[in-house]
Formats: C-alpha cells, structure tokens, sequence
C-alpha cells in the first residue's frame, strides 16, 4: 500500500472508495449519513494527504498501491 493512502483515517478510505467506484458527494453524504459539506471536507483532506489535486490523480495513487 502506498504511503499516502496509509495516512488515511478509516474515514477517509470509506469515502476514498466511494469517490473511486463513482459516487457524487450528495450519494456519499446518504450512504454514511453523514452532510454534503462533510463529504467535501473528507475529500479535501484526501487530496492533500495524498498529494492530489483530483480523481484521476487519486485513482493513480491508488491504482499502484
């Protein structure tokens, strides 16, 4: 597993899955019971833990992991 992705909570891989099989942050927010705007804030703080800056580059890092 790469370094990046070990810094992840279990939160956050929780949503880093979900944003990886194509599900839009209003899905996300239903599926964990959790705000749009916390969604947002999780998959925020993937992209800066993981040095991205968008799916395509997150699914890279997470591909070779």
């Amino acid at each position: 597993m790469s370094i990046e992705l070990l810094k992840l909570s279990v939160r956050e891989m929780e949503v880093c899955n979900l944003l990886l099989a194509g599900n839009s942050t209003n899905k996300i927010a239903e599926l964990l019971n959790i705000k749009c705007n916390t969604v947002s804030t999780f998959k925020k703080l993937i992209f800066k833990k993981t040095n991205t800056n968008n799916l395509i580059e997150l699914y890279e890092v997470c591909k070779h992991a």
